[in-house]
């Protein structure tokens, strides 16, 4: 054969896109506060969307109406999902030695709560391991940030780090840089 041919057929088959996913996020699930069991692999939304969340984060409760746009857009749409991403590790106190069910129950009163009190509209997951905030080197470093993910298979394609907007109007926050180009790294909306 001749060498451009070979070239092509390389080139052709040799940068094929991986069909699996990255970065450990097969394995991401996490409880709904209802208790219900949601694996992000098996999701078939074109988009799962991640907002990383603490109670005791100012920017992360300052984004909830922005977060609560995103996700009408995304119901009405039925283009993707959008949850709120708990670890619980980071909003509990004490962990200690407790098991898996306790954990949930203590995170998930935390989040009804917080739910009721900042009215936030999304499904909430309170995540499991390997699912974790680690400020030191992780895959998520800290909170807000907001991990979008293409699904079958799941991939994550971008991190958004920090607030999305802090605004409360919605005109405002359809009009705020980082809302648009939030809006435009999801794409298909």
């Amino acid at each position: 054969m001749s060498q451009k041919i070979l070239f092509f057929l390389f080139l052709f088959f040799g940068c094929e896109v991986s069909q699996s996913s990255n970065l450990g996020i097969e394995n991401f699930k996490g409880y709904l506060l209802n208790g219900n069991l949601v694996t992000l692999q098996s999701l078939t939304y074109p988009r799962v969307v991640l907002n990383v969340y603490s109670p005791t984060c100012v920017p992360c409760y300052k984004e909830i109406p922005t977060l609560n746009l995103i996700h009408q857009e995304l119901e009405k749409t039925r283009f993707g999902k959008l949850y709120i991403a708990i670890d619980p590790y980071l909003i509990l106190e004490n962990v200690g030695n407790h098991n898996e069910e306790t954990i949930y129950q203590e995170a998930a009163k935390i989040m009804l709560e917080e739910v009721r009190k900042r009215n936030i509209q999304a499904d909430v997951l309170i995540m499991k391991p390997p699912f974790q905030v680690t400020p030191r080197g992780g895959l998520i470093t800290g909170t807000p940030e907001t991990l979008l993910f293409k699904t079958n298979p799941l991939r994550l394609y971008y991190n958004f780090i920090g607030s999305i907007s802090e605004k409360t109007n919605p005109e405002e926050i359809q009009n705020d840089s980082r809302y648009k180009f939030f809006m435009k790294i999801l794409g298909g909306i």
